[in-house]
């Protein structure tokens, strides 16, 4: 079993009165892209910012990598295992790509005595695949482009993981499926550890696990599919008017609407479904069977605040 490269238990974070992070726990296994989800002001970034070392907690424990997180210990050691992507670059405009990815490589001297910082550029470089960008300004890059060279200057140095913070705001979705495409390759092709918040719940889908917070509170967390089964599902039954499905759902309190020769059954969840289908078979003739969206699941949640592991 692989081991966990990240545990929070019970983080707490109050800014004056308001409680930005409420006894929030979650761990992430080595080699997994989990997804951190939320609207803005969930407390994602707040969560982040702790993980980095730019915020201190309140209370709760945090371990990266084996190493315990708190204000005594040394976090240079920490900062040499995990590579940042924040929403905003820090790379400059003016200069070329090679320039600005030459510049950081000649940081992590300490880090790589024996290896020259045109070492850790080429190893990126070929990683990423980036010889026809190098020599472009990093402000004539496309949206996707610069997201892609960010990735690259936070692995610089050979982190083990990789926080990235909305990594896909603002971007169209041609660069969304870019940054997607770098992400997943990293995840398949060197086993990097790929932790990420985005108020884009669709996200969760290319993530092996994800997490669903609200006013810094979990609601839930899970694989995708598992998420989805806190989602509305409903059943098509394309046919005529049905007086016997009809008497079924009304006797079973099932929500329905009758459009354009089509049934659109409603149901809590994909279990309440399926079991309705296992039950009433003479109901259904033909008859499609769609889960919700990862935004079905979010609204979903958020109307009872339930908080649920599965």
């Amino acid at each position: 079993m692989k081991k966990y490269i990240l545990q929070i238990k019970d983080l707490c974070k109050s800014f004056n009165t308001k409680k930005v992070l409420d006894n929030l726990s979650l761990k992430v296994q080595e080699g997994q892209l989990y997804g951190f989800l939320g609207v803005n002001g969930a407390g994602k970034s707040t969560t982040l910012n702790i993980l980095l070392g730019l915020l201190s907690k309140d209370s709760g424990h945090i371990e990266i990598d084996g190493e315990v997180i708190d204000a005594s210990n040394d976090f240079e050691s920490i900062k040499q295992k995990i590579g940042v992507v924040f929403q905003d670059s820090i790379l400059d405009d003016n200069l070329s790509v090679y320039q600005n990815l030459l510049l950081r490589a000649s940081l992590y001297h300490k880090k790589f005595k024996d290896v020259k910082p045109k070492e850790l550029l080429n190893d990126v470089v070929e990683k990423f695949r980036l010889n026809d960008l190098l020599k472009n300004k990093y402000k004539s890059l496309s949206g996707g482009q610069k997201r892609r060279v960010d990735i690259a200057r936070a692995l610089l140095h050979r982190p083990k993981i990789l926080f990235l913070d909305e990594p896909t705001t603002g971007l169209d979705p041609q660069s969304r499926k870019l940054v997607w495409d770098t992400l997943l390759e990293l995840k398949n092709r060197f086993e990097l550890s790929i932790i990420l918040t985005t108020h884009y719940m669709e996200e969760a889908n290319n993530c092996d696990y994800a997490i669903i917070i609200d006013k810094g509170v979990k609601l839930a967390q899970g694989t995708p599919s598992e998420l989805k089964r806190f989602s509305h599902t409903k059943i098509y039954e394309y046919t005529q008017k049905s007086v016997l499905l009809e008497k079924i759902c009304t006797e079973e309190n099932i929500e329905f609407v009758y459009e354009n020769n089509c049934y659109t059954l409603i149901f809590k969840t994909y279990i309440d479904a399926k079991n309705f289908i296992i039950k009433h078979p003479d109901a259904l003739v033909n008859f499609e069977l769609k889960k919700g969206t990862m935004d079905d699941v979010f609204l979903n949640l958020t109307k009872g605040k339930e908080n649920i592991n599965v």
